[in-house]
């Protein structure tokens, strides 16, 4: 008896200074093992294995961490995991985990699929759009929570940095997303393998303190309420005007909008060569989001090679700048340039025929700043833009499959054309198109989308090439 109680008390002690250390700071695996000790799942064991010492999940499965660090009730905390995946593998890593509760961050290296979002999302909170690890090899992922404040690394690059409000905006499917405390979990969602060779937490201190604490007011915001639908919230085309890299990203961040940034290629602008382009890609490296070209003029289909061009994610321009009846060159944003010397129908029709040729002859994804009128013209946009000119521009880009822009800048095009765009299967992408840091939130963007019935189907989304 006594060998009893003298056994039960070093297991007691024991105990409490495995509970002890967790608080010391320091970094503690809880992969799974072979024998899925301290996890429990709710499928088959046969849908996680080993090849070596690597962890290998190849089923649809999820598996939930029950073992003793902090009793799996975790608060606090920094997380690493080196993943490795597969060819169209979905899954997740969630956190504060518990009956109907948790946040995901989904695992998805795959450019193309119909799951949309990428490495690093905080699922249907802030969502990515584009991933920073490619499939076939080895990254890291990061996350950390500190008391209401979310951040999320790809790579060691930031992705998500969100601060949870008093009171978010959950749908009734998504309530338990709040930050609570409660356990980890894994979850395949295909049958694609996904490698795991570290997976290691360091609980940290009720005590510790945020980074941020600014949270973003969520009872009247759109963007979180279409994250929470898995719509696509990007803006395809912003420019660093104004601002920096650095701001740009943090400004993404806080509103949830992902972006494309692109700067002004052609004659006169900044990127005017094929060694321009690879100079500024450089520099896009280590940012989460879209790299796209503006092509200016109408020589830059010829200025640029089509290899230089395929490097970005997507490309566009405008039929903003033509030659005109009279063989000068037009900019119609810029009233110096717009000479309205001939009947303003005929004009009209010159400019519907300069846009058609755009569309028919420029290797583009999307026709933005679309239906730009000078502003002499514009008071009569909706008479001047008839339904047999609607009716040229969206023919043509039905036949080249051209994206629509939607430009919360400019608010157009107006509703009759994003109609008949929609009636034709054209995809649209939301765009700023900004003249410095001033963005905005997609208003007329949103605005139209939810007049004309657009849904996530409907828009436009690039085939990105791993870099």
């Amino acid at each position: 008896m006594k060998t009893i109680k003298y056994l039960l008390i070093i297991a007691i002690i024991s105990t409490m200074a495995a509970c002890k250390k967790d608080y010391t700071g320091q970094w503690v695996s809880i992969r799974p093992g072979k024998t899925l000790k301290g996890w429990k799942t709710d499928g088959s064991r046969t849908d996680f294995g080993y090849s070596g010492d690597t962890l290998l999940l190849t089923g649809r499965s999820t598996f939930y961490y029950s073992g003793r660090i902090h009793e799996a009730r975790f608060r606090n905390f920094e997380l690493l995991a080196d993943i490795k995946t597969g060819p169209d593998a979905v899954a997740a890593l969630w956190f504060h985990s518990g009956d109907a509760s948790g946040y995901q961050v989904l695992i998805n290296n795959t450019p193309t699929g119909e799951e949309h979002r990428k490495t690093g999302s905080l699922g249907s909170v802030r969502n990515i759009y584009k991933s920073m690890a490619a499939d076939g090899e080895w990254f890291t992922l990061y996350v950390k929570v500190v008391k209401k404040h979310i951040t999320v690394k790809v790579n060691d690059l930031l992705v998500v940095d969100y601060v949870e409000p008093d009171e978010p905006y959950r749908m009734d499917e998504n309530r338990g997303m709040r930050i609570a405390q409660g356990t980890f979990a894994l979850s395949s969602y295909t049958d694609r393998p996904v490698m795991i060779s570290r997976l290691d937490v360091r609980p940290l201190p009720d005590r510790e303190n945020p980074e941020r604490t600014d949270a973003a007011d969520e009872r009247k915001d759109e963007i979180i309420r279409l994250q929470q639908v898995n719509f696509p919230v990007i803006d395809y085309h912003v420019h660093l005007k104004g601002w920096n890299r650095e701001q740009a990203m943090a400004h993404s961040r806080k509103t949830g909008i992902f972006y494309g940034i692109a700067p002004n290629c052609g004659i006169g602008f900044p990127v005017t060569s094929d060694a321009d382009i690879d100079a500024y890609l450089d520099t896009t490296r280590n940012m989460s989001c879209f790299t796209a070209m503006q092509g200016e003029g109408r020589e830059w289909p010829a200025t640029f090679s089509a290899e230089a061009r395929e490097e970005f994610d997507y490309v566009f321009t405008d039929a903003m700048t033509f030659t005109d009846h009279k063989g000068r060159r037009t900019r119609l944003w810029m009233p110096d340039e717009v000479w309205i010397d001939i009947d303003r129908e005929q004009y009209m029709d010159m400019i519907v025929d300069r846009t058609v040729k755009v569309l028919k002859e420029e290797p583009i994804s999307i026709y933005v700043n679309p239906t730009f009128l000078p502003e002499q013209m514009m008071p009569d946009y909706d008479s001047l833009w008839t339904d047999v000119r609607i009716g040229k521009v969206v023919k043509a880009l039905a036949a080249k499959g051209i994206a629509l822009e939607i430009n919360a800048r400019y608010c157009i095009p107006h509703e009759k054309m994003i109609r008949a765009a929609k009636e034709a299967g054209i995809r649209f992408a939301f765009g700023t198109n900004n003249a410095d840091s001033e963005m905005g939130k997609l208003e007329y963007c949103i605005e139209m989308m939810q007049k004309c019935g657009i849904t996530g189907y409907d828009m436009f989304f690039p085939t990105v090439k791993p870099r």
